[in-house]
């Protein structure tokens, strides 16, 4: 990684533009701009730092709020003149407490509509985590899933996937949308009742791409 660092192009004013990104999920967390010596801590430290050119100060992100953002690639483009962090966050990326800084859109100006269709399920399991947490709410019926243990829910996995299954030979599409909503919950709580998390489930999803059946072992 030296040799490629030694090799970044800065603008006139030393600096160069560095995109943040969620290494898990891809979501582009922020922008920022950073100089030689806050690339050279990025790297020594695996947590990512910036050069502010407001306070013309070297800042490490979370410093402050806890928010850190963990190092696990620094990818340079083919220009050598502008950088991507990818990134685990130990927190929301932006001071407004969004994740992203980029949760507007130009036609839209509210945050929850910048919530994506890809980022809706990371973001449910989020919250399954947190009920996990909270298991004593009386409130949440995923705290009380959690509460009964694994074979309740496992108990709502088999109901909820006969109901599944009934939708599919009825052939009524939404009901066949509502059911395996339904199912897919509570799957994803079984894996956060195992510690499990959804990105394991991604990665799992990826090594299959391209493989046959007979490939698809846990021994390899």
């Amino acid at each position: 990684m030296e040799s490629i660092i030694n090799q970044i192009k800065y603008n006139e004013n030393g600096l160069v533009p560095v995109v943040v990104q969620d290494y898990k999920t891809g979501d582009v967390l922020m922008f920022a701009y950073a100089n030689s010596d806050a690339v050279s801590h990025t790297v020594t430290s695996g947590h990512a730092h910036f050069w502010s050119r407001s306070r013309k100060a070297l800042w490490k992100k979370g410093e402050t709020s806890g928010n850190t953002l963990s190092i696990r690639n620094i990818l340079v483009d083919c220009d050598e003149d502008s950088l991507i962090y990818l990134v685990d966050p130990s927190g929301p990326s932006c001071h407004t407490g969004n994740n992203s800084c980029f949760f507007r859109g130009i036609n839209d100006t509210t945050p929850s509509s910048a919530l994506s269709k890809k980022d809706i399920l990371n973001t449910l399991f989020d919250v399954i985590k947190e009920r996990k947490k909270d298991v004593n709410s009386e409130f949440s019926y995923t705290s009380s899933l959690f509460r009964s243990g694994i074979k309740k829910i496992l108990d709502k996995i088999d109901e909820e996937s006969k109901e599944a299954i009934e939708a599919s030979e009825i052939g009524d599409r939404d009901k066949i949308v509502y059911e395996y909503t339904d199912l897919l919950f509570h799957m994803l709580v079984a894996l956060a009742e195992h510690d499990i998390d959804i990105h394991d489930i991604y990665s799992e999803l990826s090594r299959r791409f391209g493989k046959k059946k007979k490939d698809y072992t846990l021994d390899e």
